[in-house]
């Protein structure tokens, strides 16, 4: 098992300018320590291997281009437009 300790700790929360009471100490030792040593069985994964190539692929349907006449009907529901587009207030500067 990875340890870290009261000192490394200590250090650590100097470094970082933390403020750690006394009675915290002991707890994030524990903590840590079982961090890391989660840490380190995570590299003892083997990692080597191969998932292959993942596409993302409709199993539902297939994709095809669909041509929509519609736009003049759609725009015409709009608050307000600008030529072929919506027209929306900006809500960024």
């Amino acid at each position: 098992m990875v340890t870290f300790n009261r000192e490394e700790l200590l250090k650590l929360a100097q470094l970082s300018s933390l403020h750690l009471e006394e009675s915290e100490i002991d707890t994030y030792v524990e903590r840590l320590s079982a961090i890391l040593g989660y840490v380190k069985q995570l590299q003892e994964v083997s990692t080597t291997h191969e998932t292959g190539q993942v596409r993302n692929i409709n199993v539902f349907r297939e994709d095809n281009v669909v041509v929509c006449n519609r736009t003049e009907e759609m725009l015409a529901q709009a608050p307000e437009r600008e030529d072929h587009y919506f027209s929306v207030p900006k809500i960024l500067d």
